[in-house]
């Protein structure tokens, strides 16, 4: 119930869609003649929208995000290393039984390499299908096709293929790991998604050194400008799932703390 309520309300609750429904909004109310409300709708759906698509605040917000953990030095011999679904573009992956990179595909790739470089570690993909109706194929099928592709094999990946949120990425693989939750292992994961991952994971009792990638914000520059209005929605988005992310996982105890460091 939770997966789907938060899939619902997202839908509303995109930056963009709320611009857009405050626009309307106020077009309505300047024809029943509530001129003075109407202006004030129409003025703020404007303003937003040139400040978060015309400047780098969704920059300066995502990049709050990623620096919020402790980054600590990878050990030397982790236990194992934790990857979370999302770097693969389920949908393409559903229709054509195959993988395609996503946006988040460093995910997998620094996995990978962080797998080359502790070849004795365990390696744990977790992700299954985060698709409303449910259909399709669980990214983790998709995975092991681009990994047997690349190396022959599945490099000893172990996979998780039910969870559909972050929550029960941790969840579930806490129930995979058994008593081995103690030991050391590298979580990776999107940077801007660490501190949700964090919160997820220890909560769940897994022992987790975060391991970022997929670093979003883009480097600050006077006069702070940016002619990408989509990709800067792009970016708000995140920050704005993320952060009800985390509101939503600490009031329900999903995570100890707001922002776990």
């Amino acid at each position: 119930m939770f997966f789907v309520l938060s899939k619902m309300f997202w839908a509303f609750a995109r930056p963009l869609n709320l611009l857009f429904l405050l626009a309307l909004a106020g077009m309505l109310l300047a024809r029943f003649n509530w001129q003075r409300t109407a202006r004030v709708a129409i003025g703020f759906s404007i303003a937003m929208t040139a400040l978060t698509g015309l400047t780098q605040l969704p920059d300066w917000l995502i990049y709050r995000l990623e620096t919020t953990a402790d980054y600590q030095p990878v050990p030397e011999n982790p236990y194992g290393i934790i990857v979370l679904g999302g770097g693969l573009d389920a949908d393409s992956a559903a229709r054509k039984d195959d993988y395609h990179l996503g946006e988040a595909s460093d995910r997998l790739v620094l996995a990978l390499e962080l797998k080359r470089l502790h070849p004795e570690a365990r390696l744990v993909y977790s992700g299954g299908l985060a698709t409303l109706a449910g259909e399709g194929i669980p990214e983790t099928r998709a995975a092991e096709k681009m990994i047997v592709a690349l190396y022959g094999d599945t490099r000893g990946t172990e996979f998780e293929p039910d969870s559909r949120n972050t929550w029960q990425n941790a969840l579930f693989t806490a129930r995979m790991l058994g008593d081995d939750r103690s030991k050391t292992w590298l979580l990776v994961t999107s940077a801007f998604h660490v501190p949700r991952a964090l919160g997820c994971f220890r909560k769940a009792g897994i022992n987790v050194i975060a391991v970022p990638t997929d670093f979003r914000a883009d480097e600050f520059a006077f006069p702070f400008l940016t002619g990408d209005m989509a990709g800067q929605f792009t970016k708000m988005s995140l920050f704005t799932k993320e952060l009800i992310g985390l509101v939503a996982y600490r009031l329900t105890g999903k995570m100890d703390e707001l922002l776990p460091r």
